[in-house]
């Protein structure tokens, strides 16, 4: 810690700060006031006046400060004094004047400051300040800002112009007010829209936000749909009256909202009695008690009417200047929620549904096809794939043309949905390809009347153009949990079935078989490996650098378990985890893998990076066992002398899906001894962010399938900012993935993401090449 120095003018400077007769008197409200406001307007948590005596520091306000005064040698607010204007330190931690410091190292932990001096008869006597817990940058404006208030202080010390003071103050503290009135009505919006519900709950949340904050006003919002206005929300207002403007056709002069959203401009009216566009409607306002109505227009991106905000009065009222603005405001908020609705609605309906047959497409099957195996899973169930091929679809096409393909296909997805049972779900893979998905499978003969139905319907003639059109189906057939257990398996399980089928001669069906054996066969061979594997040391570890983002610092990197097979060389994990989790090896192969993980860490943070975190992939299976527990993994790290924060424990959504209440204690208790939690490859499942409320979670990792095709225009750079900004209100942190190229980085960097992992950066490496990684990191500083 560096002293700071004592001024050339020091006894001068000291003599005017007596003349004040300020020293240890009692606290006031006019300058608690200012360090208030001051805390507010730069969002930090603390703020002081300060007074630099010969050998202290005395405070005359504060903000969350609990002391009277401090040594003069270790105030910031002495090294400020000693500048010509103000200091501001962004980051403690990186300035050697303050790197130990005691109020750095010790609470408050001081990490961000930034003072100016209050100048009395030309000399500084002390500084008004602002520090908080986290580092923070300064702008040219905020620090300008700061030394307006510090003008205040120096006015308020003085007792000079009093009134103007107080008057200023109260112009900044209405200022700021106003402001967070609106910040908080934003944030409240964003958090809904991004947490992903529905349009209706989005838009009572934004009125309930508004009349919070601003008292005495009932508001509402209708949407346009049509030439009509319908409900959006109006919680405040009567519910006949709600009900009576519900449908309302547009129109000018129909009431307020009505005349708005037909002229796509802003209607006041201050007195609802006695306004001719209310005539028809002055009895039901009478009932519903409301005397005026300030209507403007929802307006989208293309200056088109989405539907009207108006708010209410009791009695008659005429907007301010500053109503205007805000009206203004309020109604853009709303536009912002109402078409990221509707974007979304396309969005995953283009990106879900098949556009000819309206049926869901690949993607929405796929997910479908996880609900499902998830939910066969818990209930013991098995589930069915169908693949449906039409027998001589391309004669069809060839013969009379795409347009009577189309009308076969689109004639063919009726068909096939009026064979199968309401829950099941019947999609087009695209060309003549179709897929059914069959959940709940109890018995087979279930199973055998749906495929018997959709062989005799869909065989049945079609008249198409006047003509008469005959194709017949080839189905193929296969079943969860009897010939694979993922989404990939199964469908390609189905497909080779589809090709037998068709071999036998159409309009058929087959079950999945001899790919079936052989991939038990395959299985089972793993499955003795797994064993011996441990042994006979075929396993391996590689690290990929996680790297922070905003600094392109490596602190953390992922541990990836190898497995170099004697005889059938490198073995992908994606083949041998599944085997391992299904015969229970992978507990005594994940201890082995905390085992070699703690002694890397241990070497490279004692020589290399003290705060090098490593993270491990665990399984779900060694949450629910009991016996070995993976909390024995928390005495291995007291046993290696190894802080808690030096592993990151990375789980699946399958886990939680699963969890009771003991895997919930053990997650918490690695929570409270120090160990980080990552929920791994997050945005894939389908219901990631109520898992985000109810376990404890440090950071979220994006899958890659997100990142791998983000560009500045895609709708995945829109989903990872919305990931990043709810993890951020949340207070976790964020891994993107699959990083492999500059503008990926730059569109991750600009969202304020907190780190980056993929080949851009570095493959997995071998422990010598991720070692010789950190030492030429360690080299350069």
């Amino acid at each position: 810690m560096i002293i700071p120095p004592k001024l050339a003018n020091e006894l001068e400077r000291l003599e005017a700060l007596n003349r004040l007769n300020v020293l240890d008197t009692e606290r006031e409200e006019r300058f608690d006031r200012i360090t208030r406001l001051t805390t507010q307007l730069f969002q930090c948590k603390f703020s002081t006046i300060s007074l630099i005596d010969a050998d202290r520091q005395w405070f005359k306000s504060t903000v969350n400060v609990d002391m009277e005064e401090t040594p003069r040698d270790q105030a910031f607010c002495a090294h400020t004094i000693a500048e010509s204007h103000y200091l501001v330190v962004s980051d403690t931690l990186k300035d050697k004047r303050f790197a130990d410091n005691p109020f750095v190292t010790d609470e408050p932990k001081v990490r961000f400051y930034a003072g100016v001096n209050i100048m009395i008869e030309g000399l500084p006597v002390g500084t008004l300040c602002v520090f908080d817990s986290t580092p923070k940058t300064f702008n040219k404006d905020q620090i300008k800002q700061l030394a307006d208030l510090g003008k205040i202080v120096e006015t308020e010390l003085l007792r000079e112009n009093q009134q103007k003071l107080l008057k200023q103050v109260k112009q900044y503290q209405a200022t700021a007010e106003e402001s967070q009135k609106l910040a908080r009505v934003r944030s409240t919006i964003l958090e809904k829209v991004v947490t992903s519900k529905s349009l209706e709950s989005v838009l009572a949340e934004i009125v309930a936000a508004i009349e919070k904050e601003y008292k005495g006003q009932m508001c509402s919002i209708l949407l346009l749909e049509g030439n009509r206005l319908v409900m959006g929300a109006a919680p405040s207002l009567p519910d006949f009256y709600n009900d009576a403007i519900d449908g309302v056709e547009i129109g000018p002069g129909v009431g307020s909202c009505g005349n708005t959203a037909f002229t796509n401009a802003l209607t006041v009216v201050e007195d609802i009695a006695t306004h001719p566009y209310w005539s028809a409607w002055s009895e039901l306002a009478k009932q519903a008690n409301l005397g005026s109505c300030w209507s403007q227009p929802i307006r989208g991106a293309d200056n088109s009417v989405l539907g009207t905000f108006a708010i209410y009065h009791r009695s008659s009222s005429k907007p301010s200047a500053d109503a205007l603005v805000l009206i203004e405001q309020f109604a853009h908020i709303a536009s912002i929620a109402i078409e990221r609705e509707r974007a979304n609605q396309l969005i995953w309906r283009q990106a879900n549904f098949d556009v000819l047959t309206s049926l869901p497409n690949r993607n929405l099957m796929e997910e479908q096809l996880k609900q499902l195996l998830s939910q066969a899973k818990r209930d013991k169930t098995k589930v069915a794939v169908l693949f449906l091929d039409l027998d001589n679809f391309k004669d069809v096409n060839d013969t009379l043309g795409h347009d009577v393909g189309d009308m076969l296909l689109i004639e063919c997805a009726a068909r096939i949905q009026k064979c199968i049972r309401q829950e099941d779900t019947a999609s087009r893979l695209g060309g003549d390809e179709f897929v059914i998905l069959l959940g709940g499978i109890t018995r087979s003969r279930d199973l055998d009347n749906i495929i018997q139905k959709l062989l005799k319907e869909i065989s049945e003639p079609y008249v198409l153009q006047q003509r008469h059109i005959h194709t017949s189906v080839s189905i193929g057939v296969t079943l969860y949990p009897d010939d694979g257990d993922d989404v990939t398996a199964l469908l390609k399980n189905a497909d080779q079935a589809m090709y037998g089928a068709k071999a036998q001669g159409k309009n058929s069906h087959q079950f999945y078989s001899k790919e079936m054996q052989e991939s038990a066969l395959k299985r089972l061979s793993y499955k003795n490996d797994l064993r011996n594997a441990l042994n006979n040391c075929e396993f391996y570890i590689e690290y990929q650098p996680i790297i922070d983002i905003q600094s392109n610092r490596l602190s953390k990197a992922e541990a990836l378990l190898r497995w170099q097979h004697p005889d059938r060389g490198l073995i992908r994990p994606d083949e041998f985890i599944p085997v391992a989790e299904e015969s229970g090896t992978i507990i005594e192969i994940s201890n082995w893998v905390f085992d070699q993980v703690c002694q890397d860490a241990i070497k490279w943070r004692e020589s290399l990076c003290p705060d090098l975190q490593l993270s491990i992939n665990t399984s779900p299976n060694h949450y629910f066992h009991r016996d070995p527990n993976i909390m024995d993994w928390l005495l291995k790290l007291l046993d290696n002398e190894l802080s808690p924060n030096a592993v990151s424990l990375e789980i699946t959504e399958n886990l939680l899906m699963d969890a009771n209440s003991q895997v919930t204690k053990k997650l918490f208790q690695f929570r409270q001894a120090g160990v980080s939690i990552a929920l791994d490859d997050f945005g894939t499942g389908f219901s990631s962010i109520s898992y985000l409320k109810k376990f404890p979670t440090d950071y979220i990792k994006i899958d890659r399938s997100f990142v791998h095709s983000m560009t500045e225009v895609s709708n995945d750079k829109v989903l990872c900012e919305a990931i990043i900004v709810m993890a951020k209100k949340l207070g976790i942190q964020v891994v993107a993935e699959g990083i492999e190229t500059q503008e990926q980085l730059e569109i991750l960097k600009s969202m304020g993401c907190d780190y980056g992992q993929g080949y851009f950066f570095a493959k997995p490496l071998s422990k010598s090449d991720f070692e010789a990684l950190l030492i030429r990191r360690h080299e350069k500083g």
